[in-house]
Order: structure tokens, then sequence, then C-alpha cells
């Protein structure tokens, strides 16, 4: 996702993609919150996404090789407090569980394997953690891994995420073109994201062109689950 590649909440229900609007949302508020922020953003955490995206000039940030706390203090134990220039996102909520049946080799299994996906890989956007966001990535998709692997190293040497976090708007129904291959059209929803580096540097992505957010999911039922096997950037 850089950034990884959703927000959620869209609710894809039956056999179309209801409004992403609930699947895959999480944190609309962080672009408030993030609008303050000094800096640049990070590398999308695709190539697709980074296609989408427009990279500004690097802004030149207050040097620190200390990550300090975001809102300038610790949080009270409980309390979210999204990344921003002082430091990372604090209290981040758990994604919960992956819907029951998420499993099951059909529209509606898909539809709660996306779900889990964009809620997972939003938390690993705002902690460096993805090992459930991995979960639901085939093997095959490197591109993606590696992205993950790069938020993690940035995380560990002391860097973090200014916003990443977005979400996703069905566009129509899954389709098959025969086999076990379906595909999904989604519109993303995201502002910006920023990538701080442990040295207080930055790069930022910002999405000025709103009309070119559709991408096409690819996904495959391996016989004990549905994995994501890649998404791209299809326009509109």
């Amino acid at each position: 996702m850089t950034s990884t590649l959703l927000t959620r909440r869209a609710v894809l229900s039956g056999g179309t993609l209801l409004g992403l609007t609930g699947l895959l949302a999480a944190c609309s508020q962080q672009a408030n919150n993030e609008a303050a922020a000094t800096a640049s953003a990070p590398p999308s955490e695709t190539a697709s996404a980074s296609a989408a995206a427009s990279e500004l000039p690097s802004a030149s940030a207050t040097p620190s090789t200390v990550r300090g706390y975001s809102g300038g203090s610790k949080a009270p134990d409980g309390e979210y407090r999204p990344a921003d220039k002082y430091g990372n996102a604090q209290n981040v909520p758990k994604p919960n569980a992956p819907e029951e049946g998420y499993r099951e080799k059909s529209i509606e299994g898909m539809r709660k394997t996306l779900k889990a996906w964009v809620e997972w890989a939003n938390y690993g956007t705002e902690t460096g953690d993805y090992s459930m966001a991995r979960q639901f990535v085939s093997s095959e998709f490197k591109d993606e891994l590696q992205a993950y692997a790069d938020v993690e190293d940035l995380y560990a040497s002391g860097g973090w995420i200014i916003g990443g976090v977005d979400y996703f708007e069905a566009d129509g129904a899954p389709w098959s073109e025969g086999g076990e291959t379906y595909f999904w059209k989604a519109y993303r929803h995201w502002d910006r994201e920023i990538y701080v580096e442990s040295d207080g540097s930055s790069r930022s992505w910002v999405n000025e062109d709103k009309t070119n957010d559709t991408f096409k999911f690819t996904l495959t039922h391996n016989g004990d689950k549905w994995e994501i096997m890649n998404y791209e950037n299809v326009g509109d």
C-alpha cells in the first residue's frame, strides 16, 4: 500500500462490491491531522500505487535521530493518535479477525478476504507490522510483499509513515474470464502519504489527479482460501 492500498469500509455483498466506502476504510480523520505535518511522503507500497501519485520535492525537516510522540506527548493507554511530524501513530487499534467464511470459494468469501486485507494493510502502514496483511497475499505477488518489507525496515530504523491509509469503493461486480481467476475493480480514495526517515528527512506523495484512481484486483482461490495475486491501476 505505499503504501498500502486501502482505508476501509465498503461493503461488498452478494455478487456485488457495494460501495467499498465500507470495505476498505480506516481513519479518515488522519488526512486532517496530516495536513499540518512538514515533510514529503513515502514511497508507494506498490509500483501501481506509486504510479498514481505525484511526488513532491523533499521538504527540509528539523533533523531528529529520535522518534518522538505524535501530538507531542505520550498518549494515554487506549487513546489513538495518528502519526504526525513528531512521531508515529500511537495506540493503533488492531482490526478484528477476518469474518467467518472468508475462506469460502464464493463471492462473499472473496469480499471478506479483501475487507480483512484492507484493514490489516492499513494497520501495517500505521505500525510497521504487516504480519497479518501478508496472509491474504500470494507469495507470487512479490512487489507487494517487498513493499511491506520496506515499510517494516523504515519503522525498525526509527522512521514512520504519516497518512498512507486509504479505502476502496467497489466499481461493479467481480468477474471471471474462465478458470479460477477472478477480477474486481475498485476506486481508491486517498490524499497523501509521507515517509519520515529517522534523521528527519522525508518524501511525500500527493494524490492530485483523482480521476486516475481505479484499480483492478486479481484473486484466485487456492483450495483453502482466496489470495490476492495482483492489483493494478486501470484509470477510470
